[in-house]
């Protein structure tokens, strides 16, 4: 079975500014919430959630507004490096084959699973966007959101009112599919093998008409060394970060987890099994983390922080703290970093 597909949240855009622009603050909130998403994610600097997920919100986004043209105003409203360090690193290059290289290389640092791809035949070159998602819902609409950021990068070689010489969706035609093919200006084709836009390969050669400047180059040493954390690779990591967004709403239940990774309690919590975890302790180890955080770097009362985390009381955080750390929350405010590391 493929594993699940994760995206950076930089991937949302002004997705949350968009929607509650367009129906209100109730709307945004439902949309969230019919898709399990926690809120505090729809702000959040970078952090991950399953592809599917964000495909869900588009779906759901494009619902509340009565607009089939969703996605694709949604990606018209991104630059390709609002996307991330990793689309900086590939916009950093002097050409525009370099370019896509780059992005083949980096996109592993803002989504697992999706891939790029340049193909080159018959003198036209394809660059592609690949993924593996089958869920229909909100799957054309994340297309149409990834390939026009592609067409901005390619413009910043070759210049704003360049066109290529199709787009190709592997999507069925769409009944507005005229409205798509207006706003990319140029032929449109349906239920082709891949997502990808189609131009002469001589193009690849072209340099950049906007050079970045020197002090702003991102290179792939920068990339890994900034980016500290890749997309989740395996279900006790996808997990985990799943829980970690929704404890911020006090949400502990394995239900609400499962559902964001596309299964069932059961098959999580055997999955779970299967790497050597339990769903149990993967909670718990994220409470501790959170927990010393909060106690370090917050004022609130030992109290507030266990309502926080998801206890139904102080005495029960506390035993389980005092159980995976060999000390009391209490001694956390009391000593210094060196005494919490020999203890």
């Amino acid at each position: 079975m493929r594993r699940t597909s994760f995206t950076s949240t930089k991937g949302f855009g002004p997705l949350p500014t968009l929607l509650e622009a367009a129906s209100g603050t109730r709307s945004f909130e439902r949309v969230f919430q019919s898709e399990g998403v926690p809120l505090n994610l729809a702000f959040a600097d970078e952090t991950w959630i399953p592809l599917r997920s964000l495909m869900g919100l588009m779906e759901r986004s494009a619902e509340e507004t009565s607009d089939e043209l969703f996605g694709l105003r949604l990606g018209q409203s991104m630059r390709p490096e609002d996307f991330g360090l990793w689309a900086q690193y590939a916009l950093c290059a002097n050409d525009l084959r370099t370019m896509i290289e780059r992005a083949i290389r980096a996109l592993p640092f803002h989504e697992s699973v999706s891939k790029f791809a340049l193909d080159i035949y018959e003198g036209l070159a394809h660059w592609s966007y690949i993924f593996y998602e089958t869920e229909s819902v909100g799957r054309r609409h994340n297309i149409d959101h990834a390939l026009w950021p592609m067409l901005t990068a390619l413009r910043y070689y070759l210049g704003p009112d360049w066109t290529p010489l199709r787009v190709e969706f592997n999507y069925e035609r769409p009944l507005y599919w005229r409205q798509i093919e207006e706003r990319f200006g140029t032929p449109v084709v349906f239920d082709r093998p891949r997502n990808a836009l189609v131009f002469d390969s001589h193009v690849l050669t072209s340099s950049a008409i906007h050079r970045t400047p020197l002090v702003e180059h991102v290179t792939f040493a920068d990339l890994k060394r900034n980016i500290s954390r890749r997309p989740p690779r395996t279900i006790d990591e996808a997990a985990r970060e799943l829980i970690r967004a929704r404890l911020a709403e006090t949400h502990t239940d394995i239900e609400g987890v499962a559902r964001l990774l596309g299964m069932g309690p059961r098959s999580l919590q055997r999955k779970l099994s299967g790497e050597g975890f339990t769903y149990r302790d993967l909670l718990e180890q994220v409470r501790m983390e959170r927990a010393l955080n909060l106690i370090s770097e917050s004022p609130g009362s030992i109290t507030d922080i266990a309502f926080n985390l998801g206890y139904s009381d102080s005495t029960s955080f506390t035993r389980a703290f005092r159980r995976w750390n060999g000390y009391p929350p209490s001694q956390v405010r009391r000593a210094t970093p060196s005494e919490l590391y020999r203890a």
